[in-house]
């Protein structure tokens, strides 16, 4: 039984003994209560320890500065330059160093990643190769210098052979210098994390075919797909919030160095969306290549009255949020709703400035009120 349930049981069980009367001795300077009982249908009665328990918090209304959004789909994208490709180095079969190199490992600027051997296959080792035509090249060209010296053979000739030559040593010595017993090896540019492996183990590849992708990810691009229709308002967008897909948790680029990159002014052929691109700060959860809830948000609006996303509940199509009559006591009150940024949403009428409402924890006021343990709040006055 989990610790929710158990306090939802906890809050129920003590509506129910409540049913009786709450007495207040408060009250309006010349207003006059009637002796006797007071009822308030639909009371929902939550101790403030329970409330405390539970995490409800209380926010009070008030006309404040906000800013509207356009809700958009989207993805996080690496910025340029934190990604590089690992390409291979040599033809052959891939074997990676160990088998904790996986999508996600960290890595280290030089570190191996794996190996590319051709020893095996019918051409041959490609290293064997590089250094028997270096050899041969070598001597061609020592031998090649004391005949021009006799004038035996011509510059142009001589030029042809140390060209030759030069080649041949370029190319073993870059393979020598990676060359181990397991073949050629291939090692991370950067320092960071695999993002993505692009062959298997034992895969052949050739020279210059991409193995992997590496990233540090300390910057990341969000880019929010924009239809033609909205295209006219992306002029007014300076910010944006976005939420992972699968995930709860809505994040301000505000609170992440966001920064507007650029937005389209054209639409690419065969798409129907104009790309807006925004910069921010990793703060480490974020994923690169996760798709994205994207509220796109416009300039400041003054004396609006919004709460939390969270604060509200649904049903049936309409929308309610649980406003705090008494430090125990709350109702249920329909709203209606307008723009939302991902974290607010504008209240269009049902609330005023100075009325308190349940912040965090609706569901569980919501649920406590499901139980239906109390039809109703009896006061005596």
């Amino acid at each position: 039984m989990n610790k929710l349930y158990m306090l939802l049981m906890m809050i129920a069980a003590f509506a129910f003994a409540s049913c009786g009367s709450h007495n207040h001795d408060d009250h309006k300077p010349g207003e006059e209560h009637a002796e006797g009982e007071h009822e308030h249908e639909g009371e929902i009665v939550i101790n403030e320890k329970q409330a405390k328990e539970a995490g409800i918090t209380i926010e009070t209304v008030a006309a404040a500065p906000f800013r509207a959004a356009i809700l958009v789909s989207g993805q996080i994208v690496a910025s340029q330059g934190n990604e590089q490709t690992i390409a291979a180095t040599s033809n052959g079969i891939v074997k990676y160093a160990n088998a904790s190199i996986t999508e996600g490992t960290a890595v280290k600027a030089g570190q191996t990643i794996a190996s590319v051997s051709a020893k095996n296959i019918q051409d041959g080792d490609p290293m064997a190769k590089s250094k028997a035509a270096y050899e041969v090249a070598k001597s061609e060209y020592e031998r090649a210098k004391a005949l021009v010296g006799d004038k035996i053979i011509s510059q142009k000739e001589f030029g042809q052979i140390k060209m030759q030559y030069e080649t041949a040593r370029v190319a073993y010595e870059a393979q020598a210098k990676n060359s181990t017993a397991a073949g050629i090896s291939v090692s991370s540019p950067m320092s960071g994390y695999i993002k993505t492996l692009l062959v298997a183990q034992g895969e052949y590849v050739a020279v210059g075919q991409p193995i992997a992708i590496v990233t540090n990810s300390r910057k990341l691009q969000l880019r929010a797909d924009v239809p033609c229709h909205q295209a006219q308002s992306l002029a007014t967008i300076g910010s944006a919030n976005f939420r992972m897909a699968g995930s709860d948790r809505v994040y301000s680029l505000d609170n992440m160095h966001g920064r507007l990159l650029s937005y389209g002014r054209s639409v690419a052929a065969g798409s129907s969306f104009v790309p807006v691109n925004f910069e921010f700060d990793n703060i480490g959860d974020i994923i690169s290549g996760a798709y994205a809830e994207v509220w796109l948000l416009s300039k400041e609006q003054a004396n609006i009255i919004s709460v939390p996303v969270e604060a509200l509940t649904e049903e049936q199509g309409a929308k309610f949020v649980y406003v705090q009559i008494e430090h125990d006591a709350y109702m249920k009150r329909e709203v209606s709703t307008g723009a939302s940024n991902g974290k607010r949403i504008e209240i269009l009428s049902g609330l005023k400035a100075g009325e308190k409402v349940v912040s965090h924890g609706a569901y569980t006021v919501k649920l406590a009120s499901a139980s239906k343990a109390i039809p109703g709040h009896t006061h005596n006055h």
